[in-house]
């Protein structure tokens, strides 16, 4: 399961961590790259991503999990051989769709094996997807120190994804146990949403969560801009911002899971909110790549815990139902719509430190939430085996 979120932050990384390459290739600015590498992808996958994932609570999830992999594979290799930037954003947007699927699957029947633990669940996924953002500057640095590009790095992940499409569809095949939806879930699909539409903590929690996207795949793309643009890096520095944004991001994950034994939830989201506003000033204000990458790191410890501890308590306001809120989650496309556009042209008229201090906004709001709703008694860790 958890390999999962190693395969989706992998391939999801390259066209971040490649941003100058992808520019150069297809022609494009910094307002047009944000347009068609983010926000066209994410309004084409949205519509389907939540659709697919509402299967997640109906059907068997290994299966799913299996056929998302795969068809994840085939798009890249759509990307990769992409001749325009239209083609670029749906082969983009396919691969979203289908890696969501993959990733709600994946996430449901994690769920179901540790109810009541969806804070350090959801943390280890944090983990496993930190180590894929790891994986994704490597590969790119070294496709690019071997002569390629990134169609060529799109290439190599399509084989790995494929890889694990056999492997998870093997497993489905094992007899035992398989996870299977919710005996619940016969209740009408119409009424489950409606019920769960009428949930103004769940939306709330659900917004959180979504702006954390902020903090991924976009600055990355922004940091690995200004490094190559603004402070004379190469195409092989840039990428070592995804480096050092995943090794942070990958021990925050880790840290994360230790403190979550020793504190609540809510005090270390509150910790990592104030943390992530200071690490972001150090990545504004750095004056070369030296001060940069250690900036980056530090963003990346405290972004970490924000994603799973913010969806972690999105999914406790809808027990059982993980396919729905994920599917529900699919509204916050508004912001991965609107978010790139905007930095896009933040960027292009004020800019890359400019478009980078915007991404403040996500800390910002994790911690306005925690404030609007700090009458909520905190909920002691549960073990995870």
């Amino acid at each position: 399961m958890l390999i999962v979120a190693f395969g989706d932050e992998l391939w999801s990384g390259v066209a971040v961590v490649a941003a100058p390459s992808v520019e150069r290739e297809q022609g494009l600015d910094h307002r047009s790259y944000a347009l068609f590498v983010f926000a066209l992808p994410f309004v084409l996958s949205a519509a389907l991503d939540a659709g697919l994932s509402l299967l997640c609570d109906w059907l068997p999830q290994r299966r799913l999990r299996a056929i998302g992999l795969a068809a994840t594979g085939l798009a890249l290799l759509l990307v990769a051989g992409a001749p325009s930037a239209f083609w670029l954003s749906c082969g983009l947007a396919l691969a979203g769709a289908a890696s969501g699927l993959a990733c709600s699957a994946a996430r449901a029947e994690l769920l179901g094996r540790h109810p009541g633990a969806g804070e350090l669940a959801l943390t280890r996924w944090t983990l496993f997807a930190g180590i894929g953002d790891l994986a994704a500057p490597l590969l790119v640095a070294a496709v690019f120190e071997l002569g390629g590009s990134f169609r060529a790095a799109l290439r190599v992940v399509a084989a790995v994804l494929a890889l694990q499409a056999l492997l998870a569809w093997r497993e489905a095949a094992l007899p035992g146990p398989q996870p299977a939806p919710e005996q619940e879930a016969a209740e009408p699909l119409w009424g489950s949403l409606r019920a769960a539409a009428a949930q103004r903590r769940l939306w709330l929690w659900v917004l959180g969560a979504g702006l954390c996207t902020l903090l991924d795949e976009i600055v990355l793309a922004f940091a690995a801009l200004r490094l190559r643009l603004e402070l004379g890096g190469s195409d092989t520095a840039a990428a070592s911002c995804g480096i050092a944004i995943s090794l942070g991001a990958t021990l925050g994950a880790w840290l994360t899971e230790q403190l979550l034994r020793r504190m609540p939830g809510r005090r270390l989201l509150w910790l990592a909110g104030a943390a992530c506003l200071l690490a972001l000033g150090l990545v504004v204000t750095a004056p070369s790549a030296a001060w940069l990458l250690p900036a980056l790191f530090l963003l990346g410890i405290s972004a970490a815990p924000q994603f799973p501890l913010l969806e972690a308590r999105a999914h406790a306001e809808l027990p059982g139902r993980p396919g729905l809120v994920q599917a529900l989650s699919q509204a916050t496309v508004v912001i991965e719509i609107a978010a790139p556009a905007a930095l896009g042209a933040i960027a292009q008229t004020f800019g890359l430190r400019a478009a980078l201090a915007a991404l403040a906004l996500q800390p910002l709001v994790a911690l306005w939430l925690l404030w609007i709703t700090r009458s909520s008694a905190p909920k002691a860790p549960h073990e995870i085996n």
